[in-house]
């Protein structure tokens, strides 16, 4: 019987955190808008919810690492 709540526990723990992060790969996705590969933040937060590791990582990579192409735009 405990084995079942700590899967329980685990289970809710994972689809949390799961959430958590599709959800503030959503918000920050909606906030740059089309930038980085033309891809909709719900696709982006689809893709972090189902790969929550690697969505994050490539959103991140994509959209705020040094690896990001940025406009180049002279003033």
């Amino acid at each position: 019987m405990t084995w079942q709540i700590w899967l329980a526990f685990f289970v809710v723990a994972l689809l949390s955190i799961n959430l958590y992060l599709a959800a503030a790969v959503y918000v920050d996705a909606k906030k740059h808008g089309l930038d980085q590969l033309n891809l909709s933040p719900s696709l982006w937060a689809f893709v972090t919810f189902f790969f929550p590791l690697w969505g994050f990582f490539i959103y991140w990579l994509m959209h705020h690492s040094t690896l990001a192409i940025r406009d180049k735009r002279s003033f």
